[in-house]
């Protein structure tokens, strides 16, 4: 196998965004200019069965937004038409305008996902209960497994260069970017169009409040009176090239990817490693392949509103880059999307890179002890940015951190 060339440049020509603040790009940008939080009550499913009832979820009929056969969405899940909603946008931003188009042929999509069509799955256990077996459609079962979105962004997309498909946790379309970024590098693929896409489902629900891990309120990164997270869902996808690729067929570069880290803590199942072992480790790497020992100006964090989280990636922090950085936590605006939480805070830190202007970190009153940064409290703040990280954490101790260069 051909190893990759960390001296090649990779250009970021198309994003696209679906969350519960916008359904695109633009939307999403608004909302994050006005401060817009996108968390409101859980209507997917009953939720009076969990302590909590709140959730980030993404408003609309889904089927409306897809340039695609009716009866080709019916089969997917609702992960899937995330996944082709926010690719499609990312892919047609990245052919308008250019003298050439993608060579799809030669395109690989990488999604990172953590419930792939498990909504679905358990839609389909439960009517099979009530209604009984026969009356069920088998079918409907063959939307769950994890492979989904990937498989289903390349159908619809015609997009021939393979798929991948990882599941590590919440760190997934993290390192779905990276190895994406891997695969280029190493001149097995031309195109990749790599992302994530996670859908709300009762399994992941339930299970965040038994672990008592989700506020009842909207959730409060690095705040004294955090509690946990807020849940979401959403999808978002980068198209990604060879620079000197994208520069031939005149596409609109946005940003550069410079840098991949991914570690594991080895530590625990769920906790993080007290002192952010892990997640220095990643920051470190990605600042280490860029190469040229780029200053940080400032830093997407995972940043949860769990008590472990934000104090270990706190710690993280300062021992990687020191504690001068600005952070902020895009999640009080969307709140947790899991398996697509890397990609989605990847398109954020895209844009934030293009308009110059760092998110804020929405409803962080008083900071806690434990979190010493300057978190860019409640509204956006404009502010000169050429190297930027963004982080991603997942349970397992899965850390992954992406450098984007403004372009």
């Amino acid at each position: 196998m051909r190893k990759a060339d960390t001296s090649i440049r990779l250009a970021v020509t198309g994003i696209g965004i679906i969350c519960s603040i916008g359904r695109n790009q633009a939307e999403v940008w608004q909302s994050i200019i006005e401060s817009r939080s996108g968390i409101g009550g859980l209507t997917k499913f009953p939720g009076d069965m969990f302590p909590t009832d709140i959730a980030a979820e993404v408003e609309g009929d889904l089927d409306d937004a897809l340039a695609i056969d009716g009866r080709e969405a019916k089969r997917m899940s609702r992960s899937d038409l995330l996944a082709v909603i926010a690719a499609s946008e990312a892919v047609a931003q990245s052919d308008r305008g250019a003298s050439a188009p993608l060579p799809r042929d030669r395109a690989v999509v990488s999604t990172g996902t953590s419930t792939g069509g498990l909504l679905e799955g358990e839609d389909f256990y439960f009517d099979r209960l009530v209604r009984g077996r026969h009356r069920v459609a088998a079918s409907r079962v063959l939307q769950q497994p994890t492979s989904g979105p990937s498989d289903a962004v390349a159908r619809a997309l015609r997009l021939g260069g393979g798929v991948l498909s990882n599941a590590t946790a919440c760190a997934s379309a993290g390192a779905a970017i990276g190895m994406a970024a891997d695969l280029l590098r190493s001149r097995h693929v031309d195109v990749a169009v790599a992302g994530g896409s996670d859908a709300l489902c009762r399994l992941t629900y339930s299970g965040f409040n038994v672990l008592q891990a989700v506020d009842e309120k909207p959730c409060k990164p690095f705040a004294a009176e955090r509690k946990g997270i807020t849940l979401g869902e959403g999808a978002a996808y980068l198209v990604i090239e060879r620079w000197d690729d994208a520069v031939a067929r005149g596409a609109s570069i946005l940003a550069e990817l410079c840098g991949y880290g991914a570690t594991c803590d080895a530590h625990h199942p769920t906790a993080p490693h007290e002192e952010g072992r892990g997640a220095e480790s990643a920051m470190r790497g990605a600042i280490a392949e860029a190469g040229d020992d780029p200053r940080i100006d400032y830093i997407n964090a995972h940043g949860t509103g769990t008590l472990l989280n934000d104090s270990a990636e706190t710690k993280a922090i300062i021992a990687a880059v020191g504690e001068t950085v600005p952070v902020s936590s895009s999640k009080s605006y969307f709140g947790h999307t899991l398996g697509a939480a890397g990609g989605i805070e990847a398109v954020i830190t895209v844009l934030a890179l293009q308009h110059q202007l760092a998110p804020p970190t929405l409803r962080l009153d008083i900071p806690a002890a434990d979190c010493t940064l300057d978190y860019i409290p409640h509204t956006p703040r404009p502010m000169p940015m050429t190297n930027v990280l963004s982080n991603t954490f997942g349970f397992g101790g899965s850390n992954v951190s992406l450098l984007f260069r403004r372009a």
